[in-house]
């Protein structure tokens, strides 16, 4: 893992499962092929990961809504017969990640973050399982989701994970 100013770069050993390069092959028709099957489905039923093999569209999506995002922003994946790299540029200036300055309506969140954003409204002392059975993914993602949120100011929990509440700043 290498993190830059303007890049965050992670480099993995080991090329792709075919022995196809990345960067000859469209995202979004790249499979998911495990290596380990056995490892990869311990690592689901523990919530560390989804068995989707949706990573590499993901983190396209995820960066596209960053504010500032342009396409020459666009993350780069490179792979070898030796190792896999994704490359991951940085938006704009980062400096003021967690301020609260502005309404929750100007801030850019993700479309499952605005799904989470009204689950709260609805329902104030929902919990992170709660919200991960109503949207179908897991409930580290809902976590990292919620994490993100909070550090852009947009929402704070009180209370004991399963028995407090959510505020969201408007």
């Amino acid at each position: 893992l290498d993190i830059y100013d303007d890049r965050l770069t992670v480099t993995s050993p080991g090329g792709m499962y075919n022995g196809m390069l990345i960067q000859d092959l469209d995202i979004a028709d790249v499979s998911s092929e495990r290596r380990n099957p056995i490892l990869a489905n311990v690592m689901a039923q523990l919530d560390y990961m989804e068995k989707r093999g949706s990573g590499l569209t993901r983190i396209c999506n995820e960066t596209k809504a960053l504010d500032g995002y342009r396409d020459e922003l666009k993350p780069v994946f490179k792979s070898t017969p030796a190792q896999f790299q994704t490359i991951i540029f940085a938006s704009s200036d980062t400096s003021n990640v967690g301020d609260h300055d502005g309404d929750v309506s100007e801030m850019k969140l993700t479309e499952r973050q605005q799904k989470i954003l009204n689950l709260i409204k609805e329902s104030p002392t929902i919990t992170g399982r709660q919200m991960s059975e109503t949207l179908s993914v897991s409930q580290r993602t809902i976590e990292r989701d919620l994490s993100t949120m909070q550090k852009k100011g947009v929402l704070k929990h009180e209370g004991k994970d399963n028995d407090g509440k959510w505020t969201i700043y408007q």
